[in-house]
């Protein structure tokens, strides 16, 4: 928002009065906002005149290139940034600039990859369309945006870059960082990611409900008391079945389509036993898949249940000193050779 850069300013000031000598900035689920406050805040670790994004356009008015204004509250100072699939925009303007100037190491999973850029055109009847006219770069010349529309599936949908057609960039120490859509860490952690498991029981709400319902059911009188367990887990597991929970993957689309061509073909009597048993070991999967991404999902899970009871100020004295994020980016911080390593200094 418009106080985003001089609030992060004036923390970093009350920290640093308060003894300390390291940063971790955390910009998981920041769905982004004002680029002009995403180039300010990257401003108070940077120096001033570093290029921190461009937009690109077909259109070359539209072409324009985003500079820091101002010199730098702390240039020095070991800076950790937290990102996740939910970090998008102007975050990823931030924690793009600060990778490709090899100011920060950035720890969690790719970012959301949301780099277009809209303009709003006045319609009749008081209405407004939102046109895309550019797309957002960051200052090594990655592309942020993480889907194609210009290529679709069958099904319509904007396609996601392949791994193989990603292209190779360099940061200012001479690192190598790839395109395809958003900021890949340079500490990748699997608590950050989310699989489609995950991102299935947030749209459905389940995360928020089962936390709802652990928050009526258990006492919890400080944040640090508080371990979701193996135990906690599978009474999760069970939640799930009783609210009849269920998703479909991509796999199970792309079979049933098949199969429905295979019907107007005629191979239908040939093949439907050999489906039907598809989707059995689909189900059978899908289930392992709570088991599989049992990191990521236990560490939302965690978020909600502490929110419920202590608000986001207790959710960050539990993070300090049990949240996976948090306690890399402050071994990292901790271990400067390291620090150094990551960032291309030795």
């Amino acid at each position: 928002n418009r106080k985003a850069s001089s609030e992060v300013a004036t923390a970093l000031k009350e920290l640093k009065e308060k003894g300390a000598k390291k940063i971790i900035l955390d910009l998981r689920g920041n769905p982004g906002g004002l680029l002009t406050e995403a180039v300010n805040t990257t401003n108070i670790f940077v120096d001033k005149d570093e290029v921190i994004t461009t937009t690109k356009s077909v259109i070359e008015k539209y072409n324009k290139t985003y500079k820091t204004q101002r010199d730098p509250m702390d240039k020095e100072i070991p800076l950790a940034v937290l990102i996740n699939g939910r970090s998008a925009s102007a975050s990823e303007i931030v924690s793009g600039g600060l990778q490709d100037l090899d100011r920060g190491v950035v720890i969690g999973a790719r970012s959301f990859g949301k780099g277009l850029v809209q303009r709003p055109k006045k319609l009749t009847y008081n209405t407004q369309m939102k046109v895309t006219i550019s797309r957002y770069y960051t200052p090594s010349g990655r592309c942020i945006q993480a889907l194609d529309y210009w290529n679709r599936d069958e099904e319509g949908k904007a396609v996601r870059t392949k791994a193989e057609d990603y292209n190779e960039f360099t940061t200012r120490n001479g690192r190598k960082v790839y395109d395809g859509g958003g900021i890949l860490p340079d500490v990748q952690l699997e608590t950050s990611k989310y699989s489609g498991v995950t991102q299935a029981l947030m749209e459905k709400n389940a995360i928020f409900d089962y936390a709802t319902n652990y928050y009526y059911n258990h006492q919890l009188t400080q944040p640090e008391a508080f371990e979701f367990t193996d135990a906690d887990y599978e009474d999760f597991k069970k939640f799930l079945s009783s609210s009849d929970f269920d998703y479909t993957t991509k796999t199970e689309k792309e079979l049933k389509e098949t199969f429905k061509i295979a019907k107007e073909e005629g191979f239908n009597d040939e093949i439907k036993s050999q489906y039907e048993r598809l989707l059995k070991e689909i189900e059978k999967a899908k289930t392992q898949d709570l088991d599989e991404k049992k990191p990521e999902i236990v560490s939302l899970l965690t978020d909600e249940i502490i929110k419920r009871y202590f608000y986001q100020e207790g959710l960050y004295d539990y993070y300090i000193e049990e949240n996976p994020e948090i306690i890399k980016a402050k071994e990292i911080l901790n271990n400067s050779n390291e620090y150094n390593k990551i960032l291309g200094r030795s």
